[in-house]
């Protein structure tokens, strides 16, 4: 139903959704590799080069990457501590959103920090990525945490 607030201008509230239909494409693995546990990647057999976010072409020599499991072990590259965040992450404020360096990888990945101590967040420092138990098939679905 429609609620008129205003007449001069007219201003009014509609409710509106919108469902939306979106493909990983040769990305999928990554995702589904969560639901097992496992962290998966891609690399370039040609360059050497292994890449997280996963890519289904190098962007080097444009060549097809193949799937390789990674750790998920590694350290913080550079971090930012957010104070203003969307709505999913309202709860949470403030976090670390980090890059980090994974063991076996050559890109930097980010992803948000959760920690029980925040003041002890440091460059270099050893973390661990984690996954939701209940997975949403994002990629919020995947955070990392202090490896101690």
């Amino acid at each position: 139903m429609t609620e008129i607030f205003s007449i001069d201008p007219l201003i009014i509230k509609t409710p509106y959704e919108i469902e939306y239909k979106h493909s990983y494409g040769k990305t999928t693995p990554f995702f589904t590799s969560l639901s097992k546990g496992k962290f998966m990647t891609t690399r370039c057999e040609r360059c050497k080069v292994t890449f997280l976010p996963p890519r289904a072409d190098c962007p080097y020599c444009l060549g097809e990457t193949k799937w390789v499991e990674i750790s998920g072990k590694g350290k913080i590259h550079t971090f930012s501590t957010l104070h203003y965040s969307g709505e999913k992450f309202l709860k949470d404020l403030p976090f670390q959103l980090v890059y980090v360096e994974l063991e076996g990888v050559d890109t930097v990945f980010l992803t948000r920090l959760k920690t029980k101590h925040p003041e002890k967040v440091k460059v270099g420092m050893k973390i661990k990525l984690k996954v939701s138990r209940d997975l949403e098939w994002r990629s919020s679905d995947v955070w990392a945490e202090p490896d101690e």
